[in-house]
């Protein structure tokens, strides 16, 4: 697998960057757990019994997955789960656009209900996270071996790119400018 970038600087990058997804993830959806179940609820995969359970456990792994991903002796485990669940979830996606149900919300980064639409970008971001994930699993993280501006250099990378992917995901659930204006034009007509 010579393909593959063995540098500990990008390692620890992609461990800090799925852990800061699966975090963003996971809070606003504790926050909002009513919200969150809707969402769940919406996608209209899981036999009803099974749509709460699914619901409030789903946030704590991804948080747990987050947490486990910065502790080095946990990180490959960590990284295996984050993987599997990006890979559900691209599914469940795919299984929705498939179905002409687009208009549902993912229930990904932002605020878990929103305005957005679901679609196969959706699904290509998530199975994206789903390889970064693997690349964790599969590149050994060898701490003794990265120096302090490494460290630092990933932190720094994974926090931009994290911003910049979140920035991204609620500019997505804007709703459409035409529908601004005619929103606009109604409540001038008031």
């Amino acid at each position: 697998m010579e393909w593959i970038v063995n540098d500990p600087t990008v390692a620890i990058f992609a461990s800090l960057f799925v852990a800061l997804i699966l975090a963003a993830a996971a809070i606003p959806k504790l926050r909002n757990q009513d919200e969150f179940l809707g969402v769940v609820a919406n996608y209209k995969l899981l036999p009803a019994f099974l749509v709460s359970p699914f619901a409030k456990v789903l946030p704590w792994l991804e948080l747990g997955c987050a947490i486990a991903l910065l502790v080095p002796t946990l990180h490959v485990m960590a990284a295996s789960v984050a993987a599997g669940l990006f890979i559900l979830f691209s599914f469940a996606i795919a299984v929705n656009v498939g179905r002409g149900r687009t208009h549902i919300d993912c229930g990904c980064v932002r605020r878990p209900t929103s305005m957005s639409r679901i679609g196969m970008f959706h699904v290509l971001r998530a199975l994206a996270l789903a390889g970064l994930s693997l690349y964790v699993v599969v590149v050994p993280l060898e701490i003794s071996g990265i120096n302090l501006e490494s460290v630092l250099t990933a932190l720094a990378s994974a926090i931009m790119l994290s911003l910049i992917y979140m920035g991204a995901d609620m500019m997505v659930g804007f709703p459409a400018a035409k529908n601004k204006l005619e929103i606009y034009k109604g409540n001038s007509n008031d």
